[in-house]
């Protein structure tokens, strides 16, 4: 397999890259998958995959689908692509789950949607499966599989959120806040600067996949033995922090209203010492419409005093099998393979995406058309997901009301957050 063209790569990362959506509730029963025979002979196991991919113009997916008929030539995958953007996609595939449809038998699911899925009793239940080859997948994203203790899901592909830097003009990223706005204050002012970090707090998904970063890099948490308790010193700690870094001049007063691409608009125009942004943001950084095309590092996000490890959000897609396939079998064998080494070295190459399993990170074939891999790699181990309760839109949206109210001065952190943690259990009453 040779390397495929860089901006061909840009396209398929930037795509994916500022997919996101958001689920509704549901409830219902799964049903565990059945044992598959590791020793089986491939040649001896047929049936049909139907299989929901999202729109790849790569061929990537094609080439995935081949590797895994030249092993599997008895099972036929008839590949179908949704019209429409993400959540046009979820709506098809919620009314045929809805209804008991036996097909798609497989389809690529945001990692958002599978708590959705599972508690209305849409998946299958691959826990057996999926943990007699967990040590093939990195942490963070192996996480997102799973809801209420149990795995619906294959791990497909990944985004988080990372910290991006001016690798010409900081030699070591910083790991620490203090760190981070001491690095901000030497520069701003100097060689085109004029923001030390831009990030977003747009009042929807942005600010709270941003806000959750930096309350975890604070030690605090999100959801927690089935209740949301974030009125601690933890949470706001990082209030503060986030509102100094704007009234000191640190971040521009425009990132309550930023997303991902305003951020790094500013950071491609060389304004911005470092950036929290996705992966898809890295090869945009580095083309050449960039005007710091070649001096763009990449790190782990930074830590806060009270915490001890980075943590950024986790992104991406998994695999996941419809409960009422009638072909359970060539379904998991599908899955599994469209999640193996062999069938995420094509995904990386070819589709642009980021991988999930740990082996494709090592491989000297990607490292060599990627090598910034490898710089990103320990933050996704350590990425956390998203709560994964069964309705993750309303949660989101309280997030984002009460987040903002915070950071605009409307109330004060502690009066916001109480309100937040009252709404947030609210509503996670009703979801029973």
């Amino acid at each position: 397999m040779k390397k495929r063209n860089m901006a061909l790569f840009l396209s398929a990362v930037m795509t994916m890259g500022a997919i996101t959506a958001c689920g509704s509730g549901g409830g219902g029963s799964s049903e565990t998958a059945p044992s598959v025979d590791p020793s089986a002979n491939p040649e001896d196991i047929s049936g049909k995959v139907v299989f929901v991919s999202g729109n790849d113009t790569t061929g990537g997916v094609d080439e995935m689908i081949a590797a895994f008929n030249e092993k599997y030539p008895n099972i036929e995958v008839e590949k179908q692509v949704l019209p429409g953007a993400s959540d046009d996609v979820k709506k098809s595939l919620m009314t045929s789950l809805a209804a008991g449809d036996s097909e798609p038998d497989v389809f690529e699911c945001d990692i958002i949607w599978i708590s959705q899925f599972a508690a209305a009793g849409w998946l299958l239940d691959v826990t057996d499966n999926l943990e007699a080859k967990s040590d093939e997948y990195l942490s963070g994203p192996l996480s997102t599989c799973y809801y209420d203790g149990k795995a619906y899901a294959y791990p497909n592909y990944t985004d988080v959120g990372l910290l991006y830097y001016r690798s010409d003009l900081v030699e070591t990223p910083p790991t620490t806040w203090d760190e981070l706005v001491s690095m901000s204050q030497e520069h701003i002012g100097s060689d085109g600067i004029e923001y030390g970090y831009v990030f977003q707090a747009f009042q929807g998904e942005p600010i709270s996949c941003n806000m959750l970063e930096f309350i975890k890099q604070n030690g605090g948490t999100d959801y927690e033995d089935g209740q949301f308790a974030m009125n601690n010193e933890n949470t706001i700690g990082a209030l503060e922090f986030v509102k100094g870094l704007i009234d000191d001049g640190i971040a521009p007063e425009s990132v309550l209203a930023a997303k991902p691409d305003d951020s790094k608009a500013i950071f491609e125009e060389g304004k911005a010492l470092f950036m929290r942004n996705w992966t898809y943001a890295y090869q945009s950084a580095q083309a050449d419409t960039s005007k710091v095309a070649g001096n763009v590092g990449v790190a782990p996000l930074p830590v806060g005093p009270n915490g001890t490890e980075s943590s950024g959000t986790l992104g991406g897609w998994n695999y996941a099998i419809n409960k009422n396939s009638e072909n359970k079998e060539a379904a998991i064998l599908f899955a599994e393979f469209m999640s193996s080494y062999d069938a995420q070295k094509i995904s990386t190459l070819v589709r642009g995406t980021f991988p999930t399993n740990a082996a494709v990170y090592e491989d000297a074939e990607v490292l060599e058309a990627l090598p910034f891999l490898s710089d990103i790699q320990p933050a996704v181990d350590a990425a956390k997901p998203r709560p994964q309760v069964r309705d993750y839109a309303t949660i989101s949206s309280i997030f984002a009301v009460n987040f903002q109210r915070a950071l605009t001065g409307e109330s004060s952190f502690e009066d916001a957050m109480a309100q937040m943690d009252s709404e947030l259990n609210s509503a996670l009453e009703k979801m029973q």
